[in-house]
């Protein structure tokens, strides 16, 4: 007898368990839900928000340096604030250069707001940095132009004769 009540108990609860994660009937009319809106897929992304993004020549004491938009070629830093609901998160620098893409830099968020840069060595050209979310969402962009290194020659400067009197 006491085999048959625990059987029925066990059968009991695995019901119990089966109907709770039963989904609940849709109306007839009803689309089919997709996979992204089942509760098992659906995993919402922390709020990120750039407060500040930075194209420089430098970062001092977690400060940009020598912000613009046009540079020489060589090193060119990309600083930004980031303001985040839950941390840490990932966020992604993802450098652009002509158009096709030539580096991705993962940098760790680990309180908010927080400062965070990286950098690229720059060749001539048009050139964009997007700043992303762990998902591949952009969450800001900032463009700009890289010129040769070599300055600009100068014409030579012709002396003028000295007067003798």
């Amino acid at each position: 007898m006491k085999k048959y009540l625990i059987v029925s108990a066990i059968i009991a609860a695995a019901a119990c368990a089966v109907y709770a994660q039963a989904p609940a009937a849709a109306p007839a009319a009803a689309p089919a839900a997709t996979p992204a809106a089942t509760p098992q897929a659906v995993k919402a992304a922390p709020a990120i928000k750039v407060e500040k993004i930075v194209v420089a020549a430098g970062v001092e004491n977690r400060e940009p340096v020598g912000e613009a938009a046009t540079f020489a070629a060589g090193k060119v830093y990309t600083w930004t604030k980031i303001s985040a609901e839950t941390t840490p998160v990932t966020i992604k620098h993802v450098y652009y250069h002509e158009g096709k893409m030539v580096r991705e830099i993962e940098l760790k968020v680990n309180s908010s707001p927080y400062r965070v840069w990286s950098w690229k060595n720059v060749t001539p050209g048009s050139w964009k940095v997007e700043v992303t979310d762990e998902a591949g969402a952009v969450l800001a962009a900032s463009e700009f132009t890289v010129t040769e290194n070599k300055p600009a020659e100068e014409p030579a400067k012709k002396e003028e004769p000295k007067k003798t009197e």
